[in-house]
């Protein structure tokens, strides 16, 4: 394949885009990094109001899209398929799923794989009692509740459009707004359209800011305990541009060569660590307990799905629930993209079943292997987890449980390692759908490989805020919550504008496949 001279791909940039998402890039990080008091109020103050007044809306923005994945899993608008009929997927089934999952949890799922049950067992869901034996059985019930079917279909409902768009319609416009089209028409050609751009991009620095903002300081802490040397925030901010450098060079090489490899190895590394955590902790407590979790989130999902506790006033669906909602709305429309592109062969039905099932698996994994590792140390008195989370914090608590293992050091350095490679994987992907979605159309399914690391760097100025600012948990989810309220309704237009031009296309002749003609041929009768 012929490469893009410079002033070719200078040519394909959009300007407006670009211009005013670092405008308003800018005028958020700088604030923080130079006056990180005053930033602090501001977020405490933002964080109030949002889990007031928009918790009841992310419940139901959750609702709606695992209802959306299943009426297309269990319609006939599952059956179209994404590419030329009868093409064969680009991806093995392997790599496929490893990289919509790695690039789908990133370092997160490894940070609260860890230390999420903690959380809820310090300060229980649903009216239980903290240190009773019903708070420790909903403990890793609520991570594969947070973690699993709801969080996969908020990412896949955009992915059914987009790839739609990509492989179907075959348009070479990969913007969010384009995803809009079906619903708002030639309206994303304009101003709108610009808007909706500008508000994908911020909504993915949101996502992207508290995942560095977790991965950074495990890592650092993990260094930290190898090495013997003191954890300061110039450390902190030296292992992110490590971090950006090594995920900036991926997105630089493209999908085929640095994503792929990346999502391939962080898997097999993460299998690694999940087995020797398996056999050499309490096996038998840790899949009695992932049994019984499963049966305690199928059993309370309804619940789960919407209780807001307005009654007890806990805070504690706001805190988790509502902030995960956001978190994964923020993520979303690249995390689609991201999905379609790599589904190229498949049908919509096999990408979005896909997606909820590997990730919904794939977290069940390591929640229910490293979450309940933990939980056993606490249960069992072998460590005091609640008064390391309390003294230490998250990261250095997730140390002492790694040192609880036989060959502690070769385990932190697998975490570390593959902080590092989730981290990476998660944002040279962020990168490369930023990227095009600054463009005002793509070659090849490609972007600009400049532009990539220019986004790269563009994604590191938060999370160097967030250090500059010493920000609490607190202040990462309200960054993310914030950031992610205007992809939410987005997300909502971008999934019905898929049924809207399905419909038009069948009936205007420009969807051709044979299966898809069959099962909709009471539209073409019409005609």
């Amino acid at each position: 394949m012929k490469k893009q001279s410079f002033r070719e791909s200078l040519k394909l940039i959009d300007k407006k885009v670009l211009i005013f998402s670092w405008l308003a890039l800018l005028a958020l990080s700088l604030p923080i990094i130079l006056f990180p008091e005053a930033s602090g109020s501001v977020v405490s103050q933002l964080n109030s109001w949002v889990l007031s007044y928009l918790g009841a809306p992310y419940m139901w923005f959750g609702i709606f899209c695992l209802l959306f994945c299943l009426y297309i899993i269990c319609s006939r608008y599952g059956s179209i398929h994404l590419g030329e009929e009868g093409e064969k997927p680009e991806y093995k089934t392997f790599s496929w799923a490893a990289m919509l999952f790695c690039c789908g949890v990133g370092a997160g799922v490894l940070y609260w794989g860890f230390i999420e049950w903690g959380y809820y067992f310090q300060s229980p869901p649903l009216g239980l009692e903290y240190g009773s034996w019903q708070a420790a059985e909903m403990a890793p019930a609520y991570g594969f509740f947070h973690w699993g079917p709801t969080a996969w279909a908020i990412y896949a409902v955009s992915a059914a459009t987009f790839g739609y768009i990509m492989f179907v319609r075959k348009s070479n416009v990969l913007k969010c707004s384009e995803g809009c089209r079906g619903l708002l028409g030639k309206k994303v050609d304009g101003p709108l359209g610009k808007v909706i751009d500008v508000f994908f991009i911020f909504g993915i620095v949101g996502a992207v800011a508290t995942s560095l903002g977790l991965a950074n300081p495990l890592v650092t802490a993990c260094i930290c305990t190898l090495l013997g040397i003191e954890a300061t925030p110039a450390l902190q901010i030296v292992i992110l541009l490590i971090i950006v450098a090594m995920f900036g060079l991926s997105a630089y090489s493209g999908l085929n060569k640095g994503i792929k490899f990346l999502s391939d190895s962080g898997v097999w590394i993460a299998l690694l660590l999940i087995a020797f955590v398996f056999l050499v902790g309490d096996t038998k407590f840790m899949y009695d307990t992932t049994t019984t979790a499963i049966g305690l989130m199928g059993q309370n999902f309804i619940r789960m799905s919407t209780w807001l506790d307005s009654i007890g006033l806990s805070g504690f669906p706001q805190s988790w629930t509502v902030f995960y909602w956001a978190w994964w709305a923020g993520y979303a429309p690249f995390l689609g993209m991201f999905i379609a592109r790599i589904s190229k062969g498949r049908s919509v039905k096999q990408m979005v079943a896909g997606s909820l099932v590997f990730g919904s698996l794939g977290c069940i994994l390591f929640f229910g292997v490293l979450g309940n590792y933990g939980l056993s140390l606490q249960l069992t008195g072998s460590l005091d987890v609640m008064t390391a989370l309390n003294e230490l914090g998250p990261a250095f608590t997730i140390v002492e449980i790694l040192k609880t293992l036989p060959l502690a050091k070769v385990a932190i350095v697998l975490v570390a390692l593959l902080c590092f490679v989730f981290a990476a994987n998660s944002y040279d992907s962020a990168s490369y759908i930023i990227a095009a979605n600054s463009q005002i159309r793509v070659k090849n399914g490609e972007s600009v490989p400049i532009l990539r690391l220019i986004w790269a760097f563009g994604l590191s100025l938060l999370p160097i805020g967030f250090i500059l600012l010493d920000a609490p948990l607190s202040t990462l989810q309200t960054a993310t919550l914030v950031l992610s309220v205007p992809i939410a309704f987005v997300i909502i237009i971008v999934g019905l504008s898929y049924f809207k031009m399905v419909r038009e296309d069948i009936r205007s002749g420009a969807l051709q496949q044979s299966v898809v003609k069959k099962k909709f041929s009471d539209l073409l009768d019409k005609e």
